[in-house]
């Protein structure tokens, strides 16, 4: 092999190892808060927006509440086992970023379960009404967060 592609792959070998530390390290940090919602934040949001009776407000304030604490101790975890790959950068040991990975997917696969169910057991406390009203404003979310997606983050339109 001649010179210049060896040094021509070495180089594009570098930038890729380069580009996976930084990508790894961004992702270390952890998400910007999506999975760590206020309960209170959230019951006020449903409330105004969905029209909650008193009694739905208080169910659904009491299964909010409920999840995040059910969860407290996961994103507690999660966020422990961020660190702990963030700072295993200049020892990396493949075993137990490995062993770490894992736990952060069956982790991840928890939270995202309890989400769902929370938000099951909220949707059968709602009138047909508010459901529709729910569906909506779901939609819009999914298309707005699509759209940001699509644009490479920038939220201009």
């Amino acid at each position: 092999m001649n010179m210049s592609l060896k040094k021509s792959l070495l180089g594009a070998a570098f930038a890729a190892i380069s580009l996976l530390i930084l990508s790894t390290a961004a992702w270390s940090k952890g998400p910007g808060g999506g999975m760590d919602h206020d309960p209170v934040r959230m019951m006020a949001h449903m409330s105004d927006r969905l029209d909650l009776t008193e009694e739905q407000q208080a169910q659904v304030g009491e299964l909010l509440n409920a999840s995040s604490q059910d969860s407290a101790a996961d994103r507690k975890r999660l966020r422990e086992l961020r660190e702990e790959l963030r700072q295993s950068q200049g020892d990396f040991n493949p075993e137990q970023a490995q062993a770490a990975a894992d736990e952060i997917g069956q982790i991840t696969s928890r939270m995202v379960f309890q989400a769902a169910s929370t938000q099951a057991q909220v949707y059968q406390l709602l009138t047909p009404e508010q459901r529709q009203k729910m569906e909506s404003m779901m939609a819009a979310r999914a298309e707005r967060r699509g759209k940001w997606r699509r644009d490479g983050g920038s939220k201009e339109e």
